[in-house]
């Protein structure tokens, strides 16, 4: 049984800077054991954004999934409150099937480009792989159409 992801709610700090990623500020309390007290403190975020939707201002969610780089884990999983441009005019936020078809298509590519060059180097032949590399491409296109 997998735990639920954990849904956070931030507001983007830095969009616009990084490819398909943006900054999310999350608010949370952190205690002070000597002042017997709570104080507002933040969490910084970086949060794959694959079609570039969000801009700075923007209240969204956001939960871990599966990591996309070295320092993203995050994704954005809705906009709650727009700034700037209303959510009709943005590229599309992707749903969780959206992101998870996305992933496979790329992920059978690679397996593609993997086996074209495995085949290139048991025959020998060099100049074969960038041939076969340019079918797999098509053949990727007419699968993500």
């Amino acid at each position: 049984m997998n735990p639920q992801p954990q849904i956070l709610c931030g507001v983007v700090v830095s969009a616009g800077k990084m490819m398909r990623a943006v900054k999310v500020r999350t608010a949370k309390q952190t205690y002070n054991g000597f002042l017997k007290k709570h104080f507002l403190t933040h969490n910084s975020y970086l949060v794959s954004d694959p079609n570039d939707s969000l801009r700075t201002g923007d209240v969204v969610k956001i939960t871990n999934e599966k990591r996309v780089s070295r320092h993203i884990k995050h994704v954005v999983t809705e906009i709650v409150a727009p700034w700037g441009p209303a959510i009709e005019e943005r590229p599309k936020v992707l749903s969780t099937e959206e992101r998870y078809e996305k992933w496979r298509i790329r992920k059978e590519a690679k397996n593609l480009r993997k086996a074209a060059r495995l085949n290139a180097e048991v025959q020998g032949v060099n100049d074969g792989a960038s041939v076969e590399a340019g079918e797999v491409r098509e053949k990727v296109a007419a699968t993500a159409r």
